[in-house]
């Protein structure tokens, strides 16, 4: 009894070192293995650990059934900033795929595969997502024939555009002013992808996405009329509705047509090489018979028009005419002159409004008329294309009423009263030969031709007024007034 009661405590001892020596060694089995696990980061942060790389972004990818039907791809990918790393552990615990996914899922937007386009200019740089990089090639295409004619474009890329024999014009360059990259990507679903060529292209010539003013046409209707309603150039209207080629197509009651004001995000420039035979207008020159009473007058020589053959480089941008710079002239019939004796012993200081003279010399070019242009009435016309310096002429008898540099958008400018109700105003003049409250006829010279103020390239602006030119008077269109 006692010799069994001694042995008991060895036991006891033996059974606990045997115990410590097969938990030691257990534990001792299991720290030494070491596995490869994948730690995952999305910017910079950890989220969790992974066993298998690929079976989570095989997971990621088929969770995402919306997104693949919503952009029509067959693969949806990490978020952006999403890092897997592979590591060495001898920690046997790893997160399921799912727990993972879920935390990232409600942190960051997948990707899908596409391509970012940047447009740069010197003062900004635009990027548009798309699927697929033939759509922004499509719908760059087709927002450039909004600018220059489908069929001449095409003559010019393939090299066949006939040869000018007597008249007629060529492309001689077509770029576009911005640096365009494009590069293939991994796409936030997030941000705005463009997965057609027609929502791309109206985004390329409008600016934005947004749905575009509409107008519906009304009995009676033009192009011309609807333009001038909602404050557009003809030209302007054409290039919001494609289906339409000129300003001389017809409208029917109830068509809706697009409205919206063109802000393209690009500037197209064309050049071309243009020869045309111009008719050269006579001009009425006034001769005074001092021996004749004020209100008399006689025709002393009919007018005939003349016949140039002009030769001339023009550069458009986004379809407007910037540049007209007039190479050669070839005179195919001579212009002769009408003149009209007139009564008086003096140059009257009040204008006949029967006759007003056309304030260049001949040669000229109309770059833009009167009416709506980008959003702003364009209150005169522009006349291009006899040179920088080349002589303006007063359009009639009057005085000068203001004369110097006027607002940064009017340059050198000469405003002549006419004293018969009538204003004229002469705009990005080079020189000034007139002084303001000088008494001047009709076709004396009161300045040079030039490129001052707001202006794209060399020309006059021309505009003609009843009441104060700015102050309340109003402005009308000049050639009806020019064309008597």
């Amino acid at each position: 009894m006692n010799k069994a009661i001694k042995s008991f405590p060895l036991l006891v001892v033996g059974l606990l070192v045997l115990s410590v020596l097969f938990i030691s060694g257990f534990t001792s089995k299991k720290t030494n293995i070491i596995q490869n696990v994948y730690k995952v980061y999305l910017d910079g942060e950890e989220v969790g650990v992974i066993n298998s790389k690929e079976e989570f972004e095989s997971y990621i990818d088929k969770q995402q059934s919306l997104l693949k039907t919503k952009f029509g791809v067959k693969n949806v990918y990490s978020p952006k900033g999403l890092d897997i790393r592979e590591c060495k552990t001898y920690e046997g615990s790893t997160d399921s795929i799912n727990v993972v996914y879920n935390k990232i899922k409600k942190l960051k937007p997948f990707t899908v595969k596409g391509f970012k386009v940047k447009i740069k200019t010197e003062e900004k740089q635009t990027e548009i997502n798309v699927l697929d990089k033939k759509i922004f090639e499509e719908a760059m295409e087709r927002a450039i024939e909004t600018f220059v004619d489908k069929d001449e474009y095409k003559l010019y890329l393939d090299n066949e555009q006939p040869e000018i024999k007597e008249t007629g014009e060529l492309i001689e360059n077509v770029e576009l002013e911005e640096d365009i990259t494009i590069k293939e990507d991994y796409i936030s679903v997030d941000e705005e992808i463009f997965q057609n060529s027609d929502d791309l292209t109206k985004y390329l010539l409008f600016g934005t996405t947004e749905k575009q003013a509409t107008y519906i046409v009304q009995p009676g209707d033009t192009i011309t009329s609807v333009s001038d309603k909602n404050k557009l150039n003809p030209a302007e209207f054409l290039i919001a509705n494609p289906e339409f080629t000129s300003e001389d197509n017809l409208l029917f009651q109830g068509q809706e047509v697009v409205i919206g004001l063109i802000n393209p995000l690009f500037h197209l420039v064309v050049e071309k090489h243009i020869v045309e035979d111009t008719v050269k207008n006579y001009t009425t020159q006034i001769e005074y018979d001092n021996d004749m009473l004020v209100g008399e007058q006689y025709d002393k020589q009919k007018g005939e028009n003349g016949l140039d053959r002009i030769t001339k480089k023009i550069k458009y941008v986004n379809g407007e005419m910037v540049t007209v710079v007039t190479t050669n002239t070839l005179e195919l019939k001579p212009v002769i002159n009408a003149v009209v004796v007139k009564g008086g012993k003096v140059v009257p200081s009040i204008g006949d409004t029967s006759s007003w003279y056309w304030p260049t010399i001949q040669g000229y070019t109309i770059s833009s008329r009167f009416g709506w242009r980008w959003g702003r009435q364009h209150d005169g016309v522009d006349i291009s294309g006899t040179g920088h310096g080349s002589p303006i002429f007063a359009s009639n008898n009057g005085v000068v009423s203001k004369v110097g540099y006027g607002h940064y958008s009017m340059g050198n400018y000469v405003e002549i009263n006419h004293n018969n109700g009538y204003y004229t105003v002469y705009m990005h003049m080079s020189s000034i030969k007139v002084k303001q409250g000088q008494i001047v006829a009709r076709g004396q010279t009161i300045g040079g031709m030039g490129n001052t103020g707001r202006s794209t390239g060399t020309h006059l602006h021309f505009s003609i007024w009843t009441g104060v030119p700015y102050q309340g008077g109003t402005v009308h269109d000049p050639l009806p007034y020019l064309m008597k």
